[in-house]
């Protein structure tokens, strides 16, 4: 039985789901999988200051080999806004001149949807599944990367590690292409730090600079050192590392008040030339550098995940040649783009990123292709048959 990619897309689409507990979604797929002869566990994971999140954790074949593809993907989706400022309303799937638009049409509803389909078109034509087939088939899907991604795969993984459940390669589902389906594929990703610096002086009169300490000149000194330093020149999968800064912000006192206290916001995307440790230490010592006597900082840090590269061979080779078979072009390599759920994956299985074009993602009248989402799904099943 092969399930429609294009309709499954519909039906996920309809279900709005934001990040945190949708049993709706989950239990949707869950159902689909186990038609299919999947073993499904759904996992209700809480704490570590986040909110509750429901995951779905589906195996089929797990005993018969030592490699299990996974496909990693997620149901939740970034708020739509505005419905009023959409072109068909974003939960209502509408296919429209060879698009189909809605929330999470490209992040990535339809990418989970072709693998579900793939998988079943690939199962049905096994004489034997159970018995024929030289490896397994997992899903890892979680309703928790958008937003905090704490309870999600993270969690996951350790509860299969903990269960004895094996992963050895993964697909994950991202929006990895810039213009058209088949350009690019990721082969890691760059880390991720996000730094707030808050500068305290003294304040004072505009009219009497000497006997005030002006913490807006402070920052602007430190935000600049920091700008202009150049880290490295990129790698051979890496671009050079970035810095870039996001706000500014101070009290308002006045114009003729010089604030006591001035803040910034900034983030710096690092290749694996440095840890996210070094790139800390960096910081914190252009802060002790710049911010002078009289003055005092005050630097906080969140690391959403450390720069890596999943090793470009088994796994990267098929999805290439598949890649290339269904859309005739040979896709980039690259580690490009944000931070994904990959970077939990990295460490327990050879990881690729494969999914449809990422230019309307988290964008009011975000849509997917039909046709791209039918070249997809070929792929999918493609790779299935190669691995």
């Amino acid at each position: 039985m092969k399930l429609d990619a294009v309709k499954l897309s519909q039906k996920l689409i309809r279900i709005p789901s934001y990040s945190g507990v949708n049993s709706e979604i989950i239990e949707f797929l869950a159902a689909q999988l186990k038609n299919l002869g999947f073993t499904c566990d759904i996992l209700n994971y809480d704490g570590g200051d986040s909110y509750e999140v429901n995951n779905l954790h589906a195996v089929f074949n797990p005993n018969n080999s030592e490699k299990i593809l996974y496909f990693a993907g997620h149901t939740d989706v970034v708020n739509e806004g505005d419905r009023t400022s959409w072109k068909h309303d974003p939960f209502a799937a509408v296919i429209e001149d060879g698009k189909l638009f809605g929330r999470g049409a490209v992040d990535m509803k339809c990418a989970i949807a072709c693998f579900v389909s793939a998988v079943s078109e690939f199962l049905s034509a096994e004489k034997n599944p159970q018995g024929d087939l030289a490896f397994g088939i997992g899903f890892l899907i979680t309703n928790d990367e958008e937003a905090d991604g704490i309870n999600g795969t993270k969690k996951v993984l350790e509860w299969m590690k903990n269960s004895d459940k094996k992963i050895s390669h993964c697909l994950v589902g991202e929006p990895t292409n810039p213009t058209k389906f088949g350009e690019m594929i990721k082969v890691g990703r760059r880390g991720s730090i996000g730094f707030t610096v808050k500068i305290t002086g003294k304040q004072g009169h505009v009219a009497y600079p000497d006997i005030a300490l002006n913490p807006i000149t402070i920052l602007i000194n430190l935000l600049k050192v920091l700008k202009d330093h150049k880290f490295d020149e990129g790698t051979k999968f890496f671009d050079a590392t970035n810095l870039e800064i996001t706000s500014i912000t101070s009290q308002n006192l006045g114009a003729n008040v010089i604030p006591n206290t001035a803040e910034a916001a900034f983030n710096v995307r690092f290749n694996d030339l440095h840890s996210a440790q070094s790139i800390i230490d960096l910081v914190e010592y252009a802060c002790k550098k710049t911010v002078g006597f009289g003055a005092t900082y005050a630097l906080t840090h969140r690391t959403s995940g450390e720069a890596f590269l999943s090793d470009p061979k088994f796994l990267a080779e098929i999805v290439s040649k598949s890649v290339e078979k269904i859309c005739g072009i040979k896709p980039v390599l690259s580690t490009s783009g944000g931070t994904s759920d990959a970077r939990f994956i990295k460490d327990y299985a050879e990881v690729v990123e494969i999914g449809l074009v990422n230019q309307t993602a988290h964008k009011i009248d975000e849509f997917a292709e039909v046709k791209e989402i039918e070249q997809l799904q070929k792929t999918y099943l493609e790779i299935l048959k190669n691995f």
